[in-house]
């Protein structure tokens, strides 16, 4: 997200702003998430563990599967991975609980006996804003383009999602913009 925010403010024509509405009548693309206060968005809680192991080596993100949960666990440098990451019906991100933080890590100790002995980096919860049926959106209003919902597609979904934002507003025509747009109930 640093390297993102640096990227956009090297450029002349782009305000990055926390503001609403922004001051001028400029485009605005809102990716807030939960404080865009969309009525329909609801948190949805995720608690991921961030690990050190030396003695185990992945070369690319993992699925797991568990009981309770879609896990996945994310190689990063310096033999650290990122195992996430569960999903719980709440709004608040305060701490992780202790049945969380165990299921993790047995999950963990389960794919190879050597994180055992690895080096706990973080633990922490954050809110996934997600719609009620937990797709997505791209909706236009005028100069506003806002993009949120991403439950838990974000890692997937996000870089096709800001390519559908680009090519509208540079009048292109993109392929995977429908999936994006609010469905109508069957």
């Amino acid at each position: 997200m640093r390297a993102l925010c640096v990227d956009l403010e090297s450029h002349d024509n782009i305000t990055l702003s926390q503001e609403s509405p922004p001051k001028d009548n400029a485009l605005t693309i809102d990716c807030r998430g939960m404080a865009s206060n969309i009525p329909d968005l609801r948190g949805v809680k995720g608690e991921i563990l961030v690990v050190r192991n030396p003695e185990f080596t992945l070369n690319r993100p993992v699925r797991l599967m568990h009981p309770r949960y879609p896990l996945y666990i994310v190689p990063r440098d310096d033999h650290t991975f990122m195992i996430g990451a569960t999903t719980i019906e709440s709004a608040e991100n305060r701490s992780v609980s202790v049945r969380s933080s165990m299921e993790l890590m047995s999950a963990l100790y389960a794919i190879h006996p050597s994180f055992a002995d690895a080096q706990i980096i973080e633990l922490k919860a954050g809110i996934r804003p997600s719609y009620p049926d937990n797709l997505p959106r791209i909706t236009i209003n005028d100069k506003t383009i806002t993009c949120n919902g991403l439950f838990r597609h974000g890692y997937l979904l996000s870089p096709v999602m800001a390519e559908c934002v680009r090519d509208h507003i540079n009048g292109k025509t993109n392929p995977f913009m429908h999936l994006f747009q609010k469905r109508k109930p069957q």
